[in-house]
């Protein structure tokens, strides 16, 4: 039963959708026409205060007949911008006419909280910039009713006391629940927004980056001092791709990817970026890491069992190079759209050498990174004219 009611309630409060409509836009419209909706019964409200007069149960009758005409031509054209426009402009009219003729503003003053509802509703669904002269006519009919009351007073009798009472409560508690429902609604949107913000912020950049940013830094520059840069590349990528659907190479390089991201979460090491099928990353910064070069190197052996895996998996038979180099790196962000994260220096250079020069399926270590491992671990050294930099004693760690 409760499904079907969902089905229902989706049905009716979707009437105004439209196939490229964006989530935040239909939800709004859906905000909008549930408010069409409970202005078809809520005008009953007002005969209720004043049981006796004929123009309430007329106004009553209007105002209604409109709210159902203005859903059901909305549900034909899908034209929600005059369906908004018609029901702000009756609504305010409405509650101009209703509390004139309820007995003006001094014996009713709550009913004009019902006029609340037009800008509340028209910054839910316009934005704020669009609502400002709506919040200007409920003050205009704030003030009209106000003005005219001296003059309401001497043609239409003041309601009972019993009247006056419901009124109160009726007029104070329904419109304003329905104006905490919308706030309601806006401040669990904005929170769910700046949530996905917050997560497309820190997939971009180092989450402690992110903080500093939403704390209203602009420009970020440090020098971390000890760090190892991780360098890994896939050999032969390029004529590969030359021979390969355009779309194939995309879902290997993510799915590739995606298995050294995982493998950089378990090391404590932090993406940096990719740049074709190059993929850099780093221990010791922006997180201060004194064992950098262990869970670097470590992170550079999941690498190349993730890249087994893959290369397995896919039937294919590329295999991936990695270096590594340890020293004090800059980082910092750079850009006002796409922001990055990135690091610069000496060190960057020779990681990224490392990996160039490197063996397929290897791993390769630069000078300044061995000296930092446990003696124990087995390398192999190897000198190599690096471009760049010249000759260079690097270490190839040991295979197995």
């Amino acid at each position: 039963m409760a499904a079907v009611i969902t089905r229902v309630l989706v049905r009716l409060l979707s009437i105004a959708d439209l196939p490229d409509d964006e989530d935040d836009w239909r939800i709004r419209k859906r905000a909008g026409v549930a408010v069409g909706w409970v202005i078809i019964v809520a005008p009953v409200l007002v005969p209720l205060q004043q049981p006796d007069q004929a123009i309430a149960w007329i106004l009553a009758l209007v105002l209604s007949l409109f709210a159902a005409i203005n859903i059901a031509v909305l549900a034909r054209t899908r034209e929600f911008d005059r369906f908004l426009l018609l029901m702000l402009t009756v609504l305010s009219a409405f509650c101009l006419v209703s509390q004139t003729a309820a007995g003006g503003a001094v014996a009713i003053p709550a009913g004009l909280v019902w006029g609340f509802l037009v800008p509340a509703l028209a910054i839910l669904t316009l934005g704020p910039r669009r609502a400002t002269p709506w919040f200007l006519i409920f003050l205009a009919v704030v003030g009209t009713s106000v003005a005219i009351d001296p003059w309401v007073r001497t043609i239409f009798a003041p309601p009972t006391y019993a009247a006056q009472l419901f009124g109160a409560a009726v007029n104070t508690a329904v419109p304003l629940a329905i104006v905490y429902v919308l706030l309601r609604y806006t401040d669990i949107r904005r929170r769910a927004a700046e949530a996905r913000a917050d997560e497309l912020l820190t997939n971009a950049i180092p989450a402690s980056i992110a903080r500093r940013l939403r704390r209203g830094e602009s420009r970020i520059a440090e020098t971390y001092p000890e760090t190892t840069v991780v360098f890994a590349d896939v050999a032969g990528f390029t004529p590969w791709a030359q021979r390969t659907d355009p779309s194939r190479i995309v879902a290997l390089l993510d799915d590739l990817f995606t298995r050294f991201d995982a493998a950089a979460a378990d090391h404590g090491v932090e993406k940096i970026k990719t740049v074709g099928d190059a993929y850099m990353a780093v221990a010791g910064a922006p997180t201060p890491n004194a064992d950098h070069a262990g869970a670097a190197l470590a992170f550079a052996r999941s690498v190349l069992a993730a890249a087994s895996d893959w290369r397995t998996a896919n039937g294919l038979d590329l295999q991936v190079r990695i270096g590594l180099a340890s020293g004090p790196v800059v980082g910092g962000v750079i850009g006002r759209q796409r922001i990055l994260f990135d690091l610069w220096g000496a060190t960057v250079n020779t990681a990224a050498r490392m990996e160039s020069s490197g063996v397929p399926d290897r791993i390769q270590l630069a000078a300044s990174t061995r000296q930092l491992l446990d003696k124990a671990v087995d390398c192999e050294q190897r000198t190599v004219d690096v471009k760049g930099l010249g000759q260079m004693t690097t270490y190839l760690l040991a295979e197995g």
